[in-house]
């Protein structure tokens, strides 16, 4: 037995489309980009009062709404998929509040609040934003691979 792949088999394996390319960078460089600035220590007085707050919000409603972006562009996805890209966001928000402490930052039980609520915008919007474009333009909410197996 053999690890090659026949010419045949090999138009079996779909490549990576530009879009899922595009948006896998991004949502990497986002969360590094992420991380670093969360470990990182600020200037006093950057941030009036909490605004910090809409700052947590914003950054992983961000970080939600790529994460499922990405999930998007290989096609139709249950509410399962929403839930379970949540709840890894809520757990990286928590690691990323828990080892802010590692760097005599503040652990903040309201600043976790803040992350997870934005990642549900984040992911609800994009959500709602597939949902309704495949409906307006009448797309197939099948993924590319299975409209593809469909028609050979």
């Amino acid at each position: 037995m053999t690890n090659d792949i026949s010419a045949e088999n090999r138009k079996t394996y779909r490549q990576m489309p530009l879009a899922t390319l595009v948006i896998a960078v991004l949502l990497c460089l986002y969360w590094v980009a992420l991380f670093y600035g969360t470990h990182t220590k600020l200037p006093p007085g950057l941030l009036p009062g909490n605004s910090d707050k809409v700052v947590h919000f914003l950054s992983y409603g961000g970080l939600g709404a790529l994460f499922m972006s990405l999930r998007a562009t290989r096609g139709t996805y249950g509410w399962y998929s929403v839930v379970a890209r949540w709840f890894v966001l809520a757990g990286y928000g928590a690691f990323d509040e828990l080892t802010q402490l590692l760097v005599n930052r503040t652990a903040d039980v309201l600043d976790w609040s803040a992350d997870i609520c934005g990642a549900a915008v984040g992911l609800g919007l994009v959500t709602l934003f597939v949902r309704y474009s495949r409906r307006s333009t009448g797309a197939s909410d099948e993924s590319p691979a299975v409209a593809e197996a469909v028609a050979s």
